[in-house]
């Protein structure tokens, strides 16, 4: 809203992020906020969903239970507030994420969000793009130099020496 740059305003997208993990939908669709459509169905006495059934990704949905989820959209919530003092600092963030996922189960072994991108590369399965759910695929067929992904997921190529 100010145009201004700050760790908080980064903190705040991050939030978006969070909300569009949960929802699988845009930060704003047919003129609809992602933030205000959370906020508005957003129901704490519904100790399942919190009241986001309807607004949920589908593969959370049916994941079984939702252990960690309304701590993880509190989370989210706290990331967007309106006041940037009211938000939490990244390294808050991170700390908190990494909390909820031990506090689940989750073996994290991580000291800091930057390790975790190797927990990615024992996902099974590709990527998928909640946007793009079900739309055809477009062929690519670049020859001017694009970047090649270097995310967090492992290449399945066998690598042999000399």
């Amino acid at each position: 809203m100010t145009q201004q740059l700050t760790e908080k305003s980064d903190v705040y997208s991050f939030g978006v992020v969070m909300l569009e993990l949960i929802t699988a939908r845009q930060p704003i669709e047919k003129g609809k906020y992602i933030i205000c459509e959370v906020q508005l169905m957003m129901d704490k006495n519904d100790e399942e969903h919190y009241g986001l059934r309807e607004l949920m990704d589908r593969s959370i949905q049916n994941s079984g239970t939702l252990t960690g989820f309304g701590r993880f959209l509190e989370l989210a919530l706290q990331c967007v507030e309106e006041s940037a003092a009211d938000r939490p600092t990244m390294s808050e963030l991170v700390k908190a994420i990494e909390t909820i996922l031990q506090n689940d189960g989750m073996n994290t072994n991580s000291t800091s969000a930057s390790s975790s991108a190797t927990e990615f590369a024992a996902s099974k399965g590709a990527p998928k793009h909640p946007y793009n759910d079900g739309l055809p695929k477009k062929e690519v067929n670049d020859s001017t130099g694009a970047f090649d992904y270097s995310g967090g997921y492992a290449v399945s190529a066998k690598i042999e020496p000399k």
